[in-house]
């Protein structure tokens, strides 16, 4: 993505990507273009880029606005637990949206961590990236897919480290359905009882996982149809970092796994997570991105900044603002309306601070353009 610096002597032209100040909610912004293409089918404001965290352990790539898993990061700066629980009873919560298209991580070295959609890591209150001691709660509804068959069904989890899977009942209850808790290499965990699901089932289901020590991760959920010739999975409760997938070797499956696949089992699919109704949508899909072009900000020197920029497809209109010596970041709100002419107006920025500016633009179907980046010291507020 290109950057532009513009010198204090050019006004009138200046690009510029704003970031809080040490009073970041002083930062205002309005939309003034006049030009209105409709509105868009979906708050932009509920998922900021700045807050939004898509897929971070591969899997990209979402079915649909209705399908996918959200989920909730804790994070212990350090203190290890063996209990999946005690990560969310003793965790500081990542104040982040996260989603998922699935969930299928063979074992692996993870190291990457947790990136906004605006390339920012998440880190603990040490300065951290989360890439151990953390846990996620996930939440989903599971479904057949089409070519799955209606039937009574047995489950199961590979996971590194501890896993438990619980559904909740019509009620809300929760129920235990697989448990797989505790620091372990990748092991197999199955569920100690069975449910039916037909194409009419749309069943709650909650995933929590936890990540002790670094570095090797994995989480698998499986499943199979149970017939009148079942037996009892041998692999259940065992485990082996190379007992399932070879880490070294692009998580390449072992003879174990592949002996579960010939023994009826199967990863989840994307189409089996319904995202829960509470969630509203999924802000992770890959729609149709917008195209960003003639990106400008006019200073004008009496404490606005205005921001400009033109869409090839109607879209709605945000502004990135970093203040690049604090490292704040803040999005400012969207109308929501659909436009290919955009402009917003900044006020509150600090003079004398530099600031890096760009424009965001999400189109109806959620495809998510960010404008090249610009900087700029304000002289006036």
């Amino acid at each position: 993505m290109k950057s532009k610096a513009f010198s204090l002597w050019t006004i009138g032209v200046l690009g510029l990507m704003v970031a809080g100040c040490s009073d970041t909610h002083l930062i205002g912004a309005t939309n003034v273009s006049k030009q209105d293409l409709g509105t868009s089918a979906h708050d932009v404001n509920i998922y900021k880029l700045n807050n939004l965290v898509c897929d971070p352990m591969g899997n990209s790539g979402s079915l649909g606005l209705g399908y996918g898993l959200k989920a909730e990061l804790f994070y212990t700066n350090g203190t290890n637990y063996d209990a999946v629980q005690d990560y969310m009873d003793h965790g500081t919560k990542a104040e982040f949206d996260l989603f998922y298209s699935a969930l299928n991580v063979p074992t692996r070295a993870f190291s990457l961590g947790f990136p906004t959609e605006t390339g920012v890591m998440v880190k603990d209150d040490q300065g951290n990236d989360l890439v151990e001691y953390f846990g996620l709660r996930f939440n989903t509804h599971f479904q057949l897919g089409e070519a799955d068959e209606p039937g009574v069904y047995e489950f199961a989890v590979l996971s590194d480290d501890g896993t438990i899977i619980r559904v909740r009942d019509g009620e809300g209850t929760a129920r235990e359905l697989v448990a797989n808790d505790g620091d372990h290499p990748t092991r197999m965990g199955c569920s100690t009882s069975t449910l039916y699901v037909d194409h009419n089932s749309l069943i709650p289901m909650e995933i929590d996982y936890y990540q002790g020590p670094r570095y090797h991760i994995s989480l698998v959920p499986l499943w199979r149809k149970v017939d009148e010739q079942r037996q009892a999975e041998p692999l259940c409760g065992r485990q082996g970092n190379s007992l399932f997938f070879d880490s070294t070797n692009n998580s390449k499956p072992q003879q174990a796994y592949l002996d579960l696949m010939n023994r009826g089992w199967k990863v989840w699919e994307p189409e089996n997570f319904r995202l829960p109704a509470g969630a509203g949508f999924n802000p992770c899909v890959e729609g149709e991105m917008p195209l960003i072009t003639e990106f400008t900000v006019i200073d004008s020197l009496d404490g606005e900044i205005t921001v400009s920029w033109t869409t090839d497809i109607p879209s709605t209109a945000q502004v990135r603002i970093v203040d690049l010596g604090t490292g704040q970041e803040t999005v400012t709100d969207s109308d929501n309306v659909l436009r290919t002419s955009h402009s917003q107006v900044i006020r509150g920025l600090v003079p004398g601070n530099e600031y890096s500016l760009q424009g965001i633009s999400i189109s109806d179907s959620y495809g998510k353009a960010r404008s090249e980046e610009v900087f700029l010291v304000p002289l006036y507020n």
